[in-house]
């Protein structure tokens, strides 16, 4: 059954900005960006859920250390080793998972994962011994980690570039909030039912969210090259630009291929069957592409060699590492002994004040940053389109006739922005007046808690400083995250439009991972050996001195990018 014309010319499709759409969508039923919207928020909110469940699931037993190590006798800081260990371990499944996943599907990935997280949850929260719940915890953390870096790239996948910034907001909001609130309920779940059921708390999550996405989770791989390369080349614009954009991009965007159940049934297959690499050809099976050796760990590395990957990934690592791992591993033992606290209130402490400080960062990040991108495509539209008309097209080309022209050259400029030379780094712009002047103040608050630790005063400096570093944090992981997946999908011709590789998205997830690693193991040792007030200060200046390279590629970054040339491409 022929569910889109082979022959049919490629119209301009538009934003409701009278804009070109990035990534110009194909007319496969098959394409993620034809989905429904009710069914790509609803893809959304259950890749959101994952990622909070894999970080809630690492979290949820902070709050009980202290009966924890009572039971295994051994100290408070040795008892966060379990978390610690998972939070370091997680940076290694994407190493695995990723390459799967981008051949074979993100729908198979994320059942598989899934399942890992009930199986080990369920065999942590019954260890009898430490190095068993321990090594649990670990798997634990390893099969739940895909979901950090595919979720990315599963936005990538769904939606268009005017919309990534509230959708990774979306996104980034569970990632980071599934570690604040777990601490909360945690709390209550270790004093009511003992630290284990925090663990079965996760568990059965876990298990819920396996037949939820078992049923409901449709596959988004797509390979949008194929119908580049197929389809007719001659544009037929929708209407021009100079009559009603908003209905005009409308009318262009509705005649999009029809959405049947017959397709969302094909897509909720355990593995994708090729229709990702279908083309035109909608009944074709197989891949196109094969998994490499190399791509397991030679080419996910190659992207760091870029600072628009490396800096923002690094700096968004150290702030993270300091603002959200540091307190939840360590608020627990100290507030334990210098206020007393017992675990519902170390749980109340911890999460509220993590969470409401994430939770407002994310939540202004996400406009901001699609607004500063579409300010920005208008005008670099607006600018080539005129010189384009004023030169070297007649005076009768329309505005959208250029347009389509500006897109469909794109492959062959510096950006892939519809043509219009739009750095990926215009994204730290919103960053840098958003969230760094509330984590620049977040570092003096930070010296404030150090020394509140230090004098053993009140609780309340710690936790104020807490929830002012998260805010800085949680919009620096959407502003980041979605700089270095613009960076991708800008500077790969041969990703345009796709999510085959996601790098980028993995680099900020195995930098924050990896740098998380040795804090429960150095940071109350550090505080007790020099004073918590030079560790806070410490810690600081490292957030302070990791985010002048962020600064330099603000300005920079176009130009060490051309210096280093285009990344070779995946086959």
């Amino acid at each position: 059954m022929a569910e889109s014309n082979p022959q049919r010319p490629r119209r301009l499709r538009l934003d409701s900005a009278g804009l070109p759409l990035i990534p110009q969508p194909s007319d496969s039923p098959f394409d993620p960006l034809n989905y429904p919207t009710w069914l790509k928020c609803a893809i959304l909110l259950q890749v959101s859920i994952l990622t909070f469940l894999a970080t809630m699931n690492i979290a949820i037993v902070n709050p009980a250390v202290v009966p924890l190590s009572q039971e295994f006798h051994i100290s408070h800081v040795a008892a966060t080793y379990q978390a610690t260990i998972a939070i370091g371990v997680s940076a290694l499944g994407p190493l695995l998972f990723t390459p799967v996943a981008n051949v074979y599907g993100r729908r198979p990935v994320y059942l598989i994962t899934i399942l890992i997280g009930f199986v080990t949850a369920v065999g942590a929260a019954q260890a009898t011994s430490y190095g068993g719940l321990i090594a649990a915890r670990a798997i634990n953390g390893f099969g739940t980690s895909s979901s950090m870096s595919l979720g990315a790239g599963t936005v990538v996948d769904l939606f268009f570039v005017h919309q990534r910034g509230k959708a990774m907001g979306v996104f980034t909001l569970m990632l980071t909030n599934g570690a604040h609130l777990a601490p909360i309920i945690g709390g209550y779940v270790a004093r009511d039912r003992g630290w284990r059921w925090c663990i079965w708390v996760g568990a059965i999550l876990n298990g819920i969210g396996f037949l939820v996405c078992l049923f409901l989770l449709p596959e988004t791989l797509f390979d949008r090259s194929l119908l580049v390369e197929t389809e007719p080349s001659t544009p037929i614009p929708s209407k021009s630009l100079d009559n009603d954009t908003q209905s005009s991009s409308q009318n262009s965007f509705d005649e999009r291929p029809q959405f049947t159940l017959s397709v969302y049934l094909k897509r909720l297959w355990l593995w994708d069957l090729g229709y990702a690499y279908s083309g035109h050809n909608i009944g074709s099976k197989g891949p196109r592409r094969k998994i490499r050796l190399r791509e397991f760990i030679i080419e996910p590395m190659t992207m760091l060699k870029y600072p628009s990957v490396t800096f923002p990934a690094l700096y968004y690592a150290v702030s993270y590492g300091y603002a959200s791992f540091e307190p939840g591993l360590t608020m627990a033992t100290l507030f334990t002994e210098i206020y007393n606290f017992n675990v519902v209130r170390n749980g109340l402490a911890n999460g509220v004040s993590l969470l409401v400080g994430a939770s407002l960062g994310e939540l202004c990040s996400g406009p901001v940053t699609d607004s500063m991108m579409q300010r920005a495509r208008r005008r670099a539209y607006e600018a080539r389109a005129n010189d384009r008309q004023s030169g070297s097209l007649d005076k009768d080309s329309s505005k959208e006739k250029t347009m389509m022209e500006l897109v469909e050259t794109s492959s062959s400029e510096e950006q892939d922005d519809g043509g219009a030379k739009i750095p990926a780094e215009v994204r730290l712009q919103d960053v840098s007046v958003e969230n760094h002047f509330p984590l620049f103040i977040s570092l003096m608050v930070d010296l404030l808690d150090g020394l509140t630790i230090h004098f053993e005063t009140t609780f309340i400096a710690p936790c104020i400083g807490v929830a002012i570093a998260c805010f800085g944090i949680a919009a620096t992981a959407t502003g980041h995250e979605v700089t270095t997946s613009a960076f991708a999908s800008s500077k790969l011709p041969f990703l345009m439009g796709n999510s085959f590789n996601t790098s980028p998205d993995y680099a900020c997830s195995v930098f924050r991972q990896l740098f998380g690693l040795p804090i429960g193991f150095y940071a109350i040792p550090f505080g007790r050996e020099i004073g918590f007030a030079l560790a806070s200060m410490v810690f600081a200046i490292i957030c302070l001195v990791t985010f002048i390279p962020v600064l330099a590629l603000m300005f920079r970054g176009a130009k060490w990018r051309k210096a280093l040339g285009e990344p070779k491409k995946i086959s």
